[in-house]
């Protein structure tokens, strides 16, 4: 196996899941009702998640994405019904291309000699198997699991289709990409506007009153409620023109305080200047 699954409770019916990979860390969250489980999020196409599954719960499963990204939707595959927000269909599609998946797992400080080496073994660790029983959600859909419901929040910004999922029942946010301790990403083919990502950190903030703590798709967990505030500040920031640019080789973080945002370049330099 290609990837280390650690399971830990936060409860006794939520488990969270980080992945580790060689390209990548990730985190997954298992939600169980008394009728069924939600897991979020399947991470990368190299390994068994749904062994570690299988483990904690008897529950039938079904999957929901918070976006489309490869280390998000990776394996899917081991699973019936899989959901996520139908504005990622062109995500979807770039995603489970193994030669497009592949270039964006190696956007690195490599030199190109070493990325032309490792290019073909990233290809092949990218490949996507696309079986499963799909269906498209959108704002507000509710995932009811038995005594205990979980709704969908669109929150576009990091991808079209970006979502976050609110367990009013254990007051968490689970916030995929959207908020993130190490920054966030708004880079990407299929990314939007700050300002769109702008209006769904504000969106957020008009529910913060119903969760305590904010669980992301990578890195440290749980985040407070706070770390909205902050995204919201560096991307009007950006918006005002007023953010700190710092460079590097495949893109360019604003900063504002503690919190980063990745812009393409060529808009980094109309924002930043």
């Amino acid at each position: 196996m290609l990837a280390n699954y650690t399971a830990t409770p936060l409860d006794s019916k939520t488990f969270l899941i980080e992945e580790r990979t060689k390209f990548s860390q990730g985190l997954c969250y298992l939600l169980c009702g008394e009728d069924s489980a939600l897991l979020i999020d399947t991470g990368m196409p190299v390994g068994n998640i749904r062994e570690t599954a299988d483990k904690l719960t008897d529950l039938p499963v079904t999957v929901v994405n918070t976006h489309a990204h490869l280390d998000h939707i990776g394996s899917n595959f081991r699973f019936g019904d899989i959901y996520y927000h139908e504005d990622d269909r062109e995500v979807f599609a770039l995603h489970t291309n193994a030669s497009y998946a592949a270039k964006e797992l190696l956007k690195t400080e490599a030199s190109a000699f070493v990325l032309k080496l490792i290019y073909p073994i990233a290809k092949r660790l990218a490949r996507v198997n696309t079986g499963g029983n799909y269906h498209y959600i959108k704002d507000g859909h509710v995932f009811h699991l038995g005594g205990r419901d979980v709704e969908v929040i669109h929150t576009p910004g990091h991808s079209a289709g970006s979502i976050c999922l609110l367990d009013r029942s254990t007051r968490r946010l689970f916030s995929g990409d959207t908020i993130c301790g190490h920054g966030i990403l708004l880079n990407l083919a299929g990314s939007t506007s700050p300002e769109v990502y702008m209006a769904s950190v504000e969106r957020l903030q008009t529910v913060a009153a119903e969760f305590d703590e904010i669980f992301p798709g990578h890195h440290n967990r749980p985040l407070k409620t706070a770390w909205m505030d902050g995204f919201r500040a560096c991307a009007a920031a950006i918006i005002a023109g007023t953010a700190e640019a710092v460079p590097g080789r495949c893109r360019t973080f604003a900063k504002e305080g503690e919190i980063a945002i990745a812009l393409t370049p060529e808009e980094a330099k109309a924002r930043l200047g």
